[in-house]
């Protein structure tokens, strides 16, 4: 395969789609965290929702990648139990056991949550305002986890 003429990035299902040395989860994480924060704030609750939990998604494969480009598979899985499994079970995050109770903690606010909710109407329950606080609470912990182990502070 080749990337596309003119691209940085390889089209989706190519072996580097998966790779950290392509993806920038951390970098991913912070701003579908910011751009949750700001929809939230403007009232629109589904698209905060999704967000946060991309953001959460993107904490635990930037930490899979140990937060360094590397050409390591990570996995295709979106955030849910799958990924949370596969996220206290991988290589890279057992040599820091403590990062894996640290993360847990925050698993809880996404019960429930599924990438196919982007589909659902805004007035779905699964949009209510007890859930997002929850969903951002737990993104906002998960994405500040995150950068303090990239600070070496955690």
């Amino acid at each position: 395969w080749a990337w596309p003429t003119g691209s940085s990035r390889p089209p989706t299902g190519t072996p580097a789609h998966r790779s950290c040395e392509v993806n920038d989860y951390a970098d991913a994480a912070e701003r579908h965290f910011l751009s949750g924060c700001h929809d939230l704030q403007g009232g629109h609750q589904a698209t905060a929702s999704h967000c946060f939990g991309i953001a959460a998604e993107c904490v635990l494969k930037a930490l899979m990648c140990d937060l360094q480009p590397q050409n390591k598979p990570v996995s295709g899985n979106h955030l849910g139990l799958k990924l949370w499994a596969e996220f206290a079970n991988h290589q890279t995050v057992q040599s820091h056991p403590s990062r894996v109770a640290h993360v847990q903690q925050y698993q809880p606010g996404f019960v429930g949550w599924a990438v196919h909710q982007r589909y659902l109407n805004r007035t779905d329950p699964n949009f209510a305002q007890v859930r997002l606080t929850q969903q951002e609470s737990s993104a906002r912990g998960l994405v500040g986890l995150m950068q303090l182990i990239q600070r070496g502070l955690a």
